[in-house]
């Protein structure tokens, strides 16, 4: 027996892998983001970076979780050819995506202050403050961005998000160059350089992406069908985005804070413990968003087979990908074990010993939660493919907040192991998020197949 259906595979890879490169993309612009910043101004700034970049992703995810609403909804009105239900998610989407994001953008903004109360190095808080007035702007243009690429997926049109995101990647690396060391004319802006780079890099992404979707003959006509009239609008359907996005939304964010949190915690103890923490988040962060890709492959294809009544198909896709994943994994995790000396050389001075040593050694754990974490991910996309987000976002809070946080506070603060032991803790958490994850779409999807046989 094969350990992997070609049929399901060759259909997974289809939507994965111009999503996988979207992601490559997107995590690349902090990726190099860090690179540069560590490089150019050291280990100080890029704890100052680390540091903005989890208070900024705290908050962001909320309202890129209310986004995850649109392509199950897009994807299965797909199927059955229902064209005004996707106008309807479409309008609707935009409009509870900008009101989140623009509520998110003003609360970062006045919270800003409280950084100096948190226990956090000193000799941080004001870079750290001045990148994250710059990031919370660049809220706004990227929510615009999410609406489009959600809607674009749903259709199960990928390759005009990949090209926008790999296109303003670049725009953003050459710009963080020129706005951090101040070439051709321009003042050296340091950390504040890098989040203008991002902010200019995400508004071309969304006009980008715009004039794409207008000429694709699978997006355009929503594109030109586009109205937010108030007559348009109903509460009904406002009611069940929320629903469906609300869940999500808390579920990324419990993930998503408890890596905040644990960059917190590593703050407790050092900034060199910082910078090490950031380093190895980055490496597992741009392996994680590649696997993002059988995730959405997932919601795509459970959605269509959702609509279709196949509920065979649709657990043994689930299946097929979750295997996908973990394939993917291991190979990601022994690239981390092999090069696991080398790739911390790449953000940071060479005269930080301490984080380089330190990062090496972080990224071996890395390697290992790597299973879990494209497991767990993949999961997740499975059951949000089955319109399943209340349960997951219970798991994932207890998950992260029952166990690894707490557990990692104990381990890096009070035993003194510093980042390693908030990393084990992180190890702990997304098994713990993985196994409970996959039982659930078992068990959902076992269920479906039985209420069609008894009909």
């Amino acid at each position: 027996m094969k350990f992997l259906d070609l049929k399901y595979t060759r259909e997974s890879l289809t939507l994965a892998l111009p999503v996988m490169l979207t992601q490559v993309g997107q995590v690349s612009v902090n990726l190099f983001d860090n690179i540069i910043v560590g490089k150019l101004l050291g280990s100080q700034a890029l704890a100052s970076v680390s540091l903005g970049n989890a208070v900024f992703f705290s908050i962001f995810v909320l309202a890129l979780g209310f986004s995850f609403a649109i392509p199950p909804l897009v994807s299965e009105a797909k199927t059955q050819e229902k064209h005004s239900i996707i106008n309807n998610v479409f309008r609707h989407g935009f409009v509870i995506n900008m009101t989140v994001g623009i509520i998110l953008m003003l609360a970062l903004m006045l919270a800003l202050p409280l950084l100096y109360h948190m226990d956090q190095p000193k000799e941080i808080i004001p870079d750290t403050i001045d990148f994250l007035h710059i990031m919370a702007i660049s809220m706004i243009p990227f929510m615009m961005f999410q609406t489009l690429r959600e809607v674009s997926e749903g259709l199960s049109y990928t390759i005009g998000v990949t090209k926008a995101t790999i296109l303003a990647n670049i725009i953003n690396v050459v710009l963080n160059y020129i706005f951090i060391k101040g070439m051709f004319g321009l003042p050296a802006m340091g950390v504040q350089g890098s989040a203008l780079a991002t902010l200019i890099a995400r508004i071309f992404m969304v006009v980008f992406l715009y004039f794409v979707m207008v000429k694709e003959p699978k997006t355009k006509r929503y594109i030109k069908e586009f109205s937010l009239k108030i007559s348009e609008f109903s509460k009904s359907m406002f009611n069940k985005m929320i629903k469906l996005g609300l869940p999500t939304a808390l579920q990324m964010f419990f993930e998503v804070t408890a890596f905040a949190g644990a960059a917190f915690i590593c703050g407790l103890i050092s900034a060199k413990d910082i910078a090490s923490h950031q380093i190895a988040l980055s490496m597992a962060s741009f392996t994680f968003n590649l696997c993002i890709g059988f995730s959405v492959a997932s919601t795509v294809m459970i959605g269509n087979r959702l609509g279709n009544h196949d509920f065979i198909g649709l657990r043994k896709v689930g299946i097929n990908n979750l295997k996908m994943a973990f394939l993917f994994m291991i190979f990601c995790g022994l690239i981390f074990i092999t090069f696991r000396d080398i790739l911390p050389h790449f953000f940071t001075k060479e005269s930080d010993v301490e984080v380089i040593t330190l990062a090496s050694k972080l990224l071996i754990i890395a390697a290992l939660f790597q299973l879990s974490d494209g497991i767990q991910v993949a999961a997740l996309g499975a059951l949000r493919g089955i319109q399943d987000v209340k349960i997951p976002s219970i798991i994932t809070f207890i998950a992260y907040w029952i166990f690894t946080i707490p557990l990692g506070y104990y381990l890096c603060y009070i035993q003194k192991m510093g980042a390693l032991g908030m990393w084990i803790a992180l190890g702990i958490g997304l098994t713990i998020s993985a196994v409970l994850l996959v039982t659930r779409f078992l068990k959902l999807s076992s269920r479906l197949i039985h209420s069609k046989s008894n009909i």
